[in-house]
C-alpha cells in the first residue's frame, strides 16, 4: 500500500464544506427494507400454514449451547460468523433490524435538531461481551461442569410456535424497540445499543478483529475528516486510517458511507492484514478522551444494578430489553454524578447545569434516579434474590415432582420439605411485589403448595395457571394427574387428549396420554397414541422403542426390534425411560447379556443419573451375579459425593450374597451417614436384624423419626 510522505501531505488542503450525502446509505436502506420484507413473508407463511422454518435469529443458536439441538438459527448464525471472518462486521450494518431502527431514530433526531453524542465509555463496552458470554458460552461451561453429553440431540428445522422464543407480549416488543432505538441513540449516541448492549454485536466485533476485509486508504487521503463526520457507528475513520492505513475499530459495520463521501476517493474496501495484527504506520493522532474512571465505575455498576433489578421485577425473558434498560440507567447515573462534580453539564437538546446552577430538568433527573434506585431494591434486586432461591429449591424438588403422584404417594424428606417451604415463600413474595402473573412463578406456587399440603393455595394457583394463554402443557398435565389420582380417569384422558392436540410435537403428550389410556384398560387406543407419537416425534427414543415393541408384537421379528432398540439408544443415550424399557424387554426376550450391556452402557456415561447404578446392581443380582453387583456399587461409592442409595443397595446385596458380616458393616456405615433420614435407617435396621444384630436394629428403630403421612396421590 502506498503512503504519503510528510512533505506531500503538507501540500494538500482539506476539502472545504460539509460532507456529501452518502450514496451507500440509500443502497443500505434498500437492503434493510428487503430484509424486513423477507421477515414479513416468513411470518406470513407461518400464519398461513401454521408451521414454518424456525426463526433465523442468532438467539436461536442458544438451543444448541443448552441442549445440543440444531436449528435454522444456529446455521444462520454460523454462516454470518464465517462471513464476518472474511468480510468483517458487515451483517450489523446491512442486515440487522435493530441497526435499521437505530439509524431511523438518529435520522429523526437530526430532523428536530438533536445530534446524539457518544458517551465514550470503555468499561460499559464490557456489557455486550458479558451478555454474549452468558448467552452462548455459559451454557457450554455449565454443561462441561456437570459432565453433560455434547452429542447432537436432534434438529428442529421447522416450528409451529414462531413467537415462543421471543418477547412475552406486543407491548414489551414495542418497548424493546423504543429502548433499543430512540432511547439508546438519544442517550448513548448513534448505534448506542450496538456499542453498549448487543451480545450479537460483541460476537461479530470479536471475529472482525481477525478479518482481512476492512476499510483501507490510499495516499490520496488529505485528512479532510468527512469520513468521520459521516460515520454513524461512532468510528473516527480519519484518525484510524491516518494511524494504521485502515479502520481497525471493531465498531465499523462496513456501511460504506465513509467510502461514498470521500472527496478524494481515497477510501476503499479491500483485503489485507487483519486488525489484530495492525501496527501504526506513523505517529498516532490523539484519540477522543474517554470518560473519567469514577464515571466508568459508576456507569458499569449502575448498569449491573439496573439489569438485576429489571430482571427481578420482570421475572421472565426480554433479555435485550433488560440490557437496554440497564445501559440507559447506567448513563443516567453517570449524568447524575456529573451534576455533582461539574459546573456545566449538557445532554442533547438540554442544559442541565450552567455555572454551578442546576436547572429544573437536572433536579428532576437527580430525584428520579434516586427514587428509581430506591424502588429497585425491594421491587427488583430483592425479587431476583428470591428467584435464585426458588430456582435452587426447584432443583432439590425435581425427584418429588417426577414421583409425587405415583401409587402410595411420595413422602418428602427433610431437605425437600425445607426446599418446598423456601419455594412457596419466594413465589408468594414474587407474586405479590411484581403485581403481575408469570407462568413460571404460578407453577412454583402450584407445586410448592401441593407438596406442603396447602390445598387452598394449590387449587387457586392451578386455576390461575390453567387460564394463562401461554401456560403451556404443564398446568393441564398437573390437573390430569390430580384428577387421575382421585379416581376420575375419563376426565384425565380428556385433558391429556387436549394436550396432545395443542402440543403435537411434545413427546410427553403421547407418553402421558397412553399411560392414562392403559390405566383405563384402553390398550388399543394407547397403542394408536404411541404410534402417532413416534410419527410426530421421530427423534424421541422412548417413542421409537414403543413403536419397535408394537411392531415386535405384530410380527414377532426380534432381530428387527433389537436393531430398532439400538438405533433409539444411539439417538438419545441418556433417555432413562427408553433404556429401562429396552433392558426389560431384552431380558424378557431371553437376551440377558445384551440387556445388561444396555444398562451398563448407561451407567458408564459421565452424566448417568445415580439410580441407573442401583438398577444395574438389581439386574445383576437377578442374574445371580452378586460379585459384579458388589463391584459396581463399590466402584460408585469410591467416587466423590456418591449418593447414600448406593450404600443402602450395597448392604442389601451383600446380605443376599451370603456375606452377613460385610452387610452389617455397611449397614452401620449407612446409619452414620444417614443423618437421621428415615428411609436409610429403615434399610439399615432391616439388614442388621437379618444378619443377627436384633438389638442394634431395635435401637435404630427406637430413634427413627415417624413415617410421614402419605400426601395427595396415596389413595
Amino acid at each position: 500500500m502506498a503512503t504519503d510522505t510528510s512533505a506531500a501531505r503538507a501540500t494538500r488542503a482539506p476539502s472545504p464544506g460539509k460532507p456529501a450525502r452518502s450514496k451507500a446509505t440509500r443502497w443500505r436502506a434498500a437492503v434493510l427494507i428487503a430484509v424486513h420484507v423477507l421477515a414479513a413473508i416468513h411470518i406470513a407463511h407461518w400464519m398461513t400454514t401454521g408451521s414454518t422454518v424456525s426463526p433465523l435469529e442468532p438467539s436461536e443458536s442458544m438451543e444448541f449451547a443448552k441442549n445440543s439441538v440444531v436449528n435454522a438459527g444456529l446455521v444462520f448464525f454460523a454462516i454470518t460468523i464465517l462471513s464476518t471472518l472474511i468480510l468483517g462486521r458487515w451483517f450489523c450494518g446491512w442486515a440487522c433490524h435493530v441497526v435499521a431502527l437505530q439509524d431511523l431514530s438518529r435520522a429523526l433526531l437530526l430532523k428536530v435538531g438533536i445530534r446524539p453524542r457518544p458517551m465514550r465509555s470503555r468499561w460499559m463496552m464490557l456489557v455486550p461481551l458479558a451478555a454474549g458470554f452468558y448467552m452462548f458460552l455459559w451454557p457450554v461451561v455449565y454443561r462441561l461442569w456437570i459432565k453433560d453429553s455434547f452429542a447432537v440431540q436432534g434438529a428442529q428445522w421447522t416450528t409451529e410456535g414462531f413467537w415462543d422464543t421471543f418477547t412475552t407480549s406486543w407491548f414489551m416488543a414495542g418497548l424493546t424497540f423504543f429502548i433499543a432505538g430512540f432511547v439508546a441513540v438519544y442517550f448513548l449516541g448513534a448505534k448506542g445499543f450496538c456499542t453498549y448492549a448487543c451480545p450479537y454485536g460483541a460476537v461479530f466485533g470479536t471475529v472482525d478483529r481477525l478479518s482481512p476485509g476492512r476499510i483501507r486508504v490510499t495516499d490520496a487521503c488529505v485528512q479532510c475528516g468527512h469520513c468521520s463526520l459521516t460515520c454513524t457507528s461512532n468510528v473516527d475513520v480519519s484518525r484510524e486510517v491516518h494511524d494504521y492505513g485502515m479502520v481497525v475499530d471493531p465498531g465499523c459495520m462496513k456501511c460504506m458511507d465513509c467510502v461514498s463521501v470521500c472527496p478524494e476517493d481515497a477510501l476503499y474496501f479491500g483485503f489485507g492484514k487483519p486488525a489484530l495484527f495492525a501496527k501504526p504506520i506513523r505517529e498516532k493522532r490523539p484519540a477522543p478522551k474517554p470518560i473519567p474512571l469514577i464515571e466508568e465505575a459508576v456507569g458499569l455498576g449502575a448498569t449491573a444494578f439496573a439489569y438485576v433489578a429489571w430482571r427481578g421485577w420482570r421475572q421472565d425473558g426480554d433479555f435485550l430489553l433488560s440490557l437496554g434498560v440497564a445501559i440507559t440507567f447506567g448513563f443516567l447515573a453517570v449524568t447524575t454524578l456529573r451534576l455533582v462534580r461539574k459546573k456545566d453539564v449538557k445532554w442533547p437538546g438540554w442544559t442541565l447545569k450552567k455555572g454551578g446552577s442546576a436547572t429544573a430538568p437536572a433536579q428532576l433527573l437527580g430525584v428520579g434516579v434516586v427514587v428509581l434506585a430506591g424502588l429497585a431494591v425491594p421491587f427488583g434486586v430483592s425479587l431476583e434474590v428470591h428467584a435464585r432461591r426458588a430456582l435452587k429449591a426447584e432443583r432439590v424438588l425435581d425427584e418429588a415432582r417426577l414421583n409425587w403422584f405415583q401409587p402410595g404417594g411420595y413422602a418428602l424428606d427433610e431437605d425437600e420439605r425445607e426446599a418446598a417451604e423456601t419455594l412457596l415463600a419466594s413465589a408468594e413474595v414474587i407474586d405479590a411485589r411484581t403485581g403481575r402473573e408469570t407462568v413460571h412463578n404460578t407453577m412454583r406456587l402450584v407445586w410448592s403448595s401441593l407438596f406442603l399440603g396447602e390445598m387452598d393455595t394449590f387449587e387457586a394457583a392451578l386455576e390461575r395457571a390453567l387460564e394463562m394463554p401461554k401456560a403451556g402443557p404443564d398446568p393441564r398435565v398437573v390437573e390430569a394427574t390430580l384428577v387421575a389420582s382421585r379416581g376420575d380417569l375419563p376426565r384425565a384422558v380428556e385433558i391429556l387428549e387436549s394436550v396432545e392436540r395443542d402440543f403435537p410435537r411434545r413427546p410427553d403428550s403421547y407418553r402421558d396420554l397412553a399411560q392414562a389410556q392403559v390405566a383405563m384398560g384402553r390398550e388399543s387406543e394407547a397403542r394408536d397414541t404411541l404410534l402417532r407419537g413416534a410419527e410426530a416425534c421421530p427423534d424421541d427414543a422412548f417413542l421409537a422403542v414403543q413403536e419397535a415393541l408394537i411392531e415386535l408384537g405384530d410380527t414377532g421379528d426380534e432381530d428387527v426390534a433389537v436393531r430398532a432398540f439400538d438405533r433409539a439408544l444411539e439417538m438419545e443415550p441418556d433417555d432413562l425411560d427408553a433404556r429401562n424399557l429396552v433392558w426389560a424387554t431384552l431380558r424378557n426376550m431371553g437376551r440377558p447379556e445384551r440387556a445388561l450391556e444396555v444398562l451398563a452402557e448407561g451407567v458408564a456415561r459421565d452424566d448417568a443419573p445415580p439410580h441407573w447404578r442401583s438398577s444395574l446392581a438389581q439386574a445383576l443380582v437377578g442374574e445371580g451375579r452378586f460379585g459384579e453387583a458388589i463391584e459396581s456399587l463399590e466402584d460408585g461409592l469410591s467416587r466423590k459425593d456418591a449418593p447414600l442409595e448406593w450404600r443402602a443397595d450395597l448392604a442389601q446385596v451383600l446380605f443376599s450374597a451370603g456375606r452377613p458380616d460385610a452387610a452389617a458393616r455397611e449397614a452401620r456405615r449407612l446409619v452414620e451417614a444417614a443423618n437421621g433420614e428415615r428411609r436409610f435407617l429403615v434399610v439399615a435396621a432391616y439388614v442388621l436384624e437379618q444378619t443377627g444384630h436384633e438389638d442394634e436394629a431395635e435401637e435404630i428403630r427406637s430413634v427413627m423419626p415417624p413415617a410421614p403421612r402419605p400426601m395427595l396421590g396415596g389413595g
